[in-house]
This record gives structure tokens, sequence and C-alpha cells, in this order.
């Protein structure tokens, strides 16, 4: 089919991105911005609605559990090691993966993910590929971590914790299971300003700090 000549509804192209995975991430929301240019704003909308809405259900699911479970006693404790050893390098660089942390991108509204992503200069698919910590966040630099941070009005120990965690995949499966989870693929930074389809002038700003 010609997409130029007689292009999808809006609607059947929403319904699909919507039930192709359970929780779409910036690489089918990529895909499909690409696919369908014409509906990019509205497939960035959607996908920022239902991610928010994910951590949001997740956040809750984790404190409704007892407060003494084995589980939450041993993710209590890998946060409290992780954190000390976020704050004594301030980079997160050296902190044991995998551990649980806050994730502070989990209250944010679809208008303060955009107003992060242009204050970034960057787009959503940037600020999902963070949220996800699908980049490395060795190849991070600490004036990013630092000015992201500051966008964001959290601690940088807070949000450097988040970047040193499993991707966002990685640590739902491991609260879900006894084994420990193998490590989730990330790309570098310079890869994921590359594959997010930012402008010349934005990818030059995030790669400059």
């Amino acid at each position: 089919m010609n997409l130029k000549e007689s292009p999808r509804p809006l609607d059947d192209v929403l319904y699909e991105f919507s039930v192709v995975a359970e929780e779409p991430d910036a690489a089918l929301l990529d895909q499909f911005a690409r696919q369908y240019p014409m509906y990019a704003a509205a497939l960035t909308d959607l996908a920022v609605d239902i991610a928010l809405d994910a951590l949001r259900r997740e956040s809750e699911a984790l404190a409704a559990e007892p407060a003494m479970s084995p589980a939450v006693s041993r993710a209590m404790s890998r946060f409290n090691n992780q954190l000390f050893a976020v704050r004594q390098t301030r980079t997160g660089a050296q902190v044991a993966r995998g551990a649980s942390v806050q994730n502070p991108f989990t209250g944010l509204s679809r208008g303060e993910v955009r107003a992060l992503a242009e204050g970034l200069h960057s787009n959503a698919v940037f600020v999902l590929m963070l949220r996800d910590r699908q980049i490395d966040p060795g190849t991070m630099s600490k004036n990013f971590v630092s000015t992201t941070a500051n966008q964001m009005n959290v601690p940088i120990e807070l949000l450097a914790a988040h970047f040193a965690g499993l991707p966002e995949a990685m640590a739902r499966q491991h609260f879900k299971a006894d084994d420990k989870p193998e490590q989730g693929t990330q790309v570098s930074f310079e890869q994921a300003v590359k594959q997010s389809g930012l402008t010349e002038e934005q990818q030059k700003y995030l790669l400059s700090l």
C-alpha cells in the first residue's frame, strides 16, 4: 500500500501501536514514527501515557508488598548500598549493577516529559531511553547527568543511581524471579544520541555536554 496516497487512519495506527507490545519502548516508538511520520506526535503522546501509567502501576504494586517480606528487605538493602556507592563516586560509574532504585521519571506528566525533552534539546524518544536505562551510564558525562538532574529538579545522586541500575525490563524481571537475569543490552551515549531521530543541532549540543 502506498502510504502517501492512502494513509491508514490514525485510530488504526494508534491501536496497532498499543497492542504490539505490553509496554511500548523507545525503539518501537521510533519504528512507528518512521513508518507513519504524519502521526509521530500522536504516537509519542500515546507512548508517554502508556509508559507513565505502567510505571505508576508498578510503583503502587511494589508499595503494596508486605513491609517485612524478604523481597522488600533485599531491595531496600541493595538500594541503600547502591546509593552510598553513588554518593561516594558522585557519578555512579562504580555502582553494583542490578540494584533497585527509585525511578525519578515515574511521576512525570506528559507535559513534564515534553518540557524535559526541550530542556535537554532532545525528544521524547531520547527521554524514554533515559527512563528505561537503555544507555550505558559509563558513557555519560558528569556534566550531562548534572544538567539532566537540574532540569528534573532532583538530586544528582538519585539520578545517577537510577542510570546505574538494570535496564527497566531486566529490573522488573529481577523482582519476579529468584535467579538474577542476564544483563540487558545497552547502547553508548553517543549511539543513543545518533539513533533517537534528533536534529544535527540537538546531537551536537548533547555530545558537547
